[in-house]
């Protein structure tokens, strides 16, 4: 079986200004956060691969917010947003594999930001006649 996730990217928002780090314009702000989200893709697809295992055909979209500290670049309050249908335990799953990461450099702005994974089971290829 062939799985798909996809990664959309809701605009961070930048909250507050400081004036000891690098300080991005929003577009490299948005590109850094979602490189920083994508070094855990392949748990993310981890995360996914155990919710197939009991359920093959398992989709969902799962909607994380979450904010980036200022100074230190760390993502902090990672929660799975309402608009979430993807079971709990894959929610979570993405959670807990995004929680932790930290922007090298940190930013001097706070940031907002909204990641979505949307999670696809796709049936296996018919074989070749």
């Amino acid at each position: 079986m062939k799985t798909t996730i996809k990664l959309a990217v809701i605009a961070p928002l930048l909250l507050s200004v400081g004036c000891s780090f690098i300080a991005r314009d929003p577009d490299s702000y948005r590109e850094v956060t979602r490189e920083l989200v994508e070094t855990r893709g392949a748990d993310i697809k981890d995360c996914y691969d155990v919710a197939l295992a009991t359920n093959e055909t398992v989709e969902g979209t799962v909607v994380v917010n979450f904010s980036v500290e200022k100074k230190t670049g760390k993502i902090m309050n990672p929660v799975v947003d309402a608009s979430s249908d993807a079971p709990a335990e894959l929610s979570q799953c993405v959670v807990t594999a995004i929680d932790g990461l930290q922007l090298d450099p940190p930013d001097a702005r706070e940031g907002q930001a909204t990641f979505r994974w949307k999670f696809e089971a796709q049936p296996a290829a018919a074989p070749a006649s």
